[in-house]
């Protein structure tokens, strides 16, 4: 009922989702251009990943099992005639009185609570893999967020090598007209040319890689409708306070308790120990109890009934096999948790080193970099305006801001990837 409900209130949520990115969509003359954020991106990517929708079935199949183990085995009818006298001539055959027959069924019962072992058990599982599919969200969200930022660093990245042509452009044309009234002379024009040329030529390559950006995201979000003009609303990720601002101590004891594969881990040392009990309680024999009618009218009793209990005495063999392996599965059990908690600690780690480490990087540019190269950028256009400088600083100063605009967009995506990561480790659930 739980697993009912939470499939109607994901059903809902994808509906509503689907409303805004309707309501979002700007229509255009040449067609629909769709801006998505990173939120509508994952619950797209919810509502249409094979990958994801594929995870589901095991859901399906884990609680089958469930009905499987808790089905009650069925009775057993049996109908027996007997005393047939087929060597009889015809007229002793007339005589002789009619076969006896025997209706008879069985009820198997099984003891020592087997059957509620294997309830508990399925349960369990079916737990389990709950938690499974909300660690394969938890790693597969994390994969679009990553293209998600790819794409958003591709478009930054196309917007500058634009910027930089359409500034060449602009460059060129002035210094045309100063070409042709014998202001500068023509090696100069030429190597503007030159620089206008390269400029192109970073625009055409930098539209190849948000092309590319666009369809790595396209195929994790199952390529929903006006997919060719999606794109990313361009806004980097904040990181959260209560997980930028904490310890790696008290991260990866957060992480220890909140990460689905841990959890998925403990629930299964739990249903190894009930297959353990269980294995146990298989060396008790179970009962089969049965009753029987007789009725035979060449008998002088021609009526009778009867019942009947049978046990397998378990003389030679007391499920020592089983009991073995359900010990070894419950060892098996114990160490992935033990190495499962070793692994989130070194992942807590390294994502909480790395994002530290771009988010004190990108905070550089931002603070001391990004300003100071526009203003320099600005100030030597305008002195190569007044003939304060030549041309070749004109073009060093171009160069650089598109250089130095280029690393700050790369540290900026550097960081929103840093911190996807740190989110994965850290097991934070996504918020749609």
């Amino acid at each position: 009922m739980k697993m009912l409900n939470f499939k109607v209130l994901m059903c809902l949520v994808l509906t509503l989702w689907a409303m805004v990115l309707r309501a979002e969509t700007d229509t255009t003359g040449e067609g629909q251009h769709l801006a998505i954020t990173e939120q509508q991106a994952i619950a797209l990517f919810y509502q249409r990943n094979l990958s994801l929708i594929a995870a589901n079935f095991n859901i399906d199949d884990a609680q089958a099992q469930e009905v499987i183990a808790a089905a009650i085995p069925n009775p057993v009818f049996s109908f027996t005639v007997s005393s047939l006298t087929p060597n009889m001539s015809h007229q002793e055959f007339r005589n002789a009185p009619l076969p006896a027959i025997s209706p008879q069924i069985q009820q198997l019962i099984e003891t020592a609570g087997k059957r509620r072992l294997r309830i508990e058990s399925s349960e369990l599982a079916t737990e389990a893999v709950n938690f499974d599919l909300k660690d394969t969200a938890r790693v597969l969200t994390n994969a679009v967020r990553r293209s998600y930022y790819s794409l958003l660093l591709a478009q930054k990245t196309a917007k500058v090598a634009s910027d930089n042509f359409e500034r060449y452009r602009e460059i060129l044309r002035v210094n045309a007209i100063r070409l042709k009234v014998g202001d500068i002379a023509a090696t100069d024009f030429t190597r503007i040319e030159v620089e206008s040329f390269k400029a192109q030529g970073d625009q055409d390559q930098a539209q190849t890689a948000l092309n590319q950006a666009r369809a790595n995201l396209l195929l994790l979000l199952g390529w929903p409708e006006n997919s060719l003009e999606i794109s990313a609303v361009e806004a980097w990720p904040e990181a959260a306070p209560e997980i930028a601002r904490a310890g790696q101590d008290q991260l990866a004891g957060q992480a220890l308790e909140r990460r689905p594969d841990l959890q998925a881990a403990r629930v299964r040392i739990e249903q190894a120990g009930k297959m353990l009990t269980l294995a146990n309680r298989l060396a008790i024999p179970d009962v089969t109890v049965s009753a029987f009618y007789q009725r035979d009218p060449g008998n002088f009793f021609t009526d009778s009934g009867g019942v009947g209990i049978s046990v397998p005495l378990p003389l030679f063999y007391r499920q020592e096999g089983e009991i073995s392996k359900a010990r070894v599965g419950l060892s098996s059990a114990e160490l992935a948790l033990k190495q499962t908690e070793q692994g989130v600690r070194a992942e807590v780690m390294k994502a909480l080193s790395a994002w530290q480490s771009a988010d004190a990087i990108a905070q550089r540019f931002e603070t001391a970099v990004v300003n100071r190269i526009e203003m320099l950028r600005k100030a030597q256009e305008i002195a190569y305006q007044k003939g304060a400088v030549g041309l070749l600083d004109l073009i060093d100063a171009e160069r650089n801001y598109k250089a130095m605009m280029l690393d700050y967009y790369t540290a900026l995506a550097n960081r929103s990837n840093a911190w996807a990561d740190l989110l994965m480790a850290y097991g934070e659930e996504v918020k749609l």
